[in-house]
């Protein structure tokens, strides 16, 4: 008599039909299909259109992977503008993130080493004769592998990214790849700020 099987005859270690490792789901935040569209309805947003929201079309998805960071920033674009939705993983968290708003100020070839301050200049809104100056501190220095996604295809890159901030809870991000430089200038935004309607993925062809 095999000491291993139930009375009805069947093994104990049959293999059940839901023991297959399932895919985890992906975060709504993580890793959105090109051609999604994203909605913004943050201040930054009141206070360019008077609108209470504008929606986006992601072109551009980039993902940082380094020692404790994970970021994504997706480049999306409408008829007049674009901006780009940063996504970092809260580190010492399983699914926390934070959100926030960007632009890109500039894109230029590198220089002079970066300094540890630096100031920019803004147009003033009240005023079009003057600049408003943000000074930013440089936080921290961080090497990534950054992925880019694009309509084109796939492609990864050895990056730095120098973290900066100001007193009034403003960042810049500056991307050095190689000798190019992509200043990204933002602010934190809520999860109520943004809304997203992720595109249809091709499916996987199945051998």
């Amino acid at each position: 008599m095999a000491l291993f099987r139930r009375k009805d005859g069947k093994s104990l270690f049959g293999r059940r039909k839901d023991a297959e490792p399932k895919k985890p789901e992906r975060h709504e935040l993580v890793d959105i299909p090109l051609d999604s569209m994203i909605e913004l309805s943050d201040i930054i947003t009141y206070e360019e259109t008077g609108d209470t929201s504008r929606a986006f079309k992601l072109v551009i998805r980039k993902k940082y992977e380094g020692n404790s960071l994970r970021r994504y920033m997706y480049h999306a674009r409408d008829a007049e503008e674009e901006v780009v939705i940063g996504v970092d993983h809260i580190a010492g968290t399983k699914d926390d993130y934070e959100i926030s708003r960007w632009i890109v100020d500039d894109e230029c070839e590198l220089g002079d080493p970066l300094p540890d301050t630096m100031t920019l200049y803004f147009p003033d809104p009240e005023n079009e004769n003057a600049d408003i100056a943000i000074e930013y501190n440089r936080q921290d220095v961080v090497p990534a592998i950054l992925t880019l996604t694009n309509a084109e295809g796939e492609d990864t890159f050895d990056v730095e990214l120098h973290e900066y901030a100001s007193d009034n809870d403003e960042y810049m991000s500056i991307e050095c790849c190689g000798d190019w430089l992509t200043f990204y200038v933002g602010v934190l935004i809520t999860r109520a700020d943004i809304e997203i309607y992720p595109a249809m993925e091709a499916p996987s062809k199945r051998k």
